[in-house]
């Protein structure tokens, strides 16, 4: 189990005050859920990374030099390196997630964050891709392209750059789209596809949205999950060779998939779709 932090006034990558319930690293976030079960005032202090706190219930109160504001559940806030801040969690205790940003990954991507505390403007537009994250992080998705997409869409509400001009699709959309289809089994990434389209990863992540109402790697999940059903129509395939076929990590990863996306497990769906006769 991840270790909380010590009170101190610089907190490393990963470290936080409240105990630390679960925890993913990836190349360009560390994502925590942390749960402050009673009351708490942390001191001031800073951190070495970027990061964005969604509350996700409770009581939570984050500011400077006595100047507090009172963050309610569902609220995103945007904390940028080296600002100092002290926060109050009330008596019924907190539960927080908070994806930190990788500075190397910033870099190397280009993107200058803001230098400043921004609070989510109340229409949720750093909380829902926040969420995203959240979710994925919840249901142990391992799959890097729908992270990428829900973290570069988190950075373009934070920058509130790469805004999508352009009315209609793109010409880029339709080679990106293209190549999904092509390698809908591979591991691709959105640095790949950015530069397939020739546009930054962030702006494709956005724009994509806007366009196709979902991300990257949303779309590639669609199209592997309607591969699996062409084969489960197929008796003789086993259903782990199916997700190996179709680009699962493996046949628990597939099984998740296959069940929140269709609403029922494989072995259901074949059981539903192929005659019995062609089983027996």
């Amino acid at each position: 189990m991840p270790q909380s932090a010590q009170p101190g006034k610089i907190l490393r990558g990963g470290e936080f005050y409240s105990p630390i319930q679960a925890r993913l690293s990836a190349n360009d976030v560390v994502l925590s859920e942390l749960c402050q079960p009673v009351a708490r005032s942390v001191p001031r202090h800073e951190h070495e990374l970027a990061y964005v706190t969604i509350v996700l219930h409770g009581h939570y109160r984050e500011g400077d030099r006595g100047k507090l504001d009172e963050l309610p559940p569902l609220t995103a806030v945007f904390n940028p390196v080296g600002v100092a801040h002290s926060t109050v969690i009330g008596p019924a205790g907190a539960s927080m997630f908070t994806i930190e940003f990788r500075s190397e990954s910033l870099q190397e991507l280009g993107l200058q964050l803001p230098d400043r505390t921004t609070f989510d403007g109340g229409v949720g537009t750093m909380l829902w891709p926040g969420l995203r994250l959240f979710s994925s992080f919840k249901n142990q998705s391992t799959d890097s392209l729908m992270l990428e997409a829900h973290v570069f869409e988190l950075l373009a509400a934070i920058t509130r750059l790469h805004e999508s001009p352009e009315k209609t699709p793109p010409r880029w959309l339709k080679r990106v789209k293209d190549r999904l289809h092509a390698e809908f089994c591979e591991r691709l990434r959105m640095r790949d596809l950015a530069r397939e389209a020739g546009v930054h990863p962030v702006h494709l992540a956005r724009a994509f949205r806007k366009f196709e109402k979902r991300t990257p790697g949303e779309y590639q999940q669609h199209l592997q999950i309607r591969a699996a059903c062409e084969l489960l129509g197929k008796p003789e395939w086993p259903l782990a060779e199916i997700a190996a076929e179709c680009g699962f990590a493996d046949q628990s990863h597939f099984t998740r998939t296959f069940r929140r996306m269709a609403a029922t497990t494989p072995l259901r769906f074949r059981q539903a779709v192929v005659p019995k006769t062609a089983v027996a």
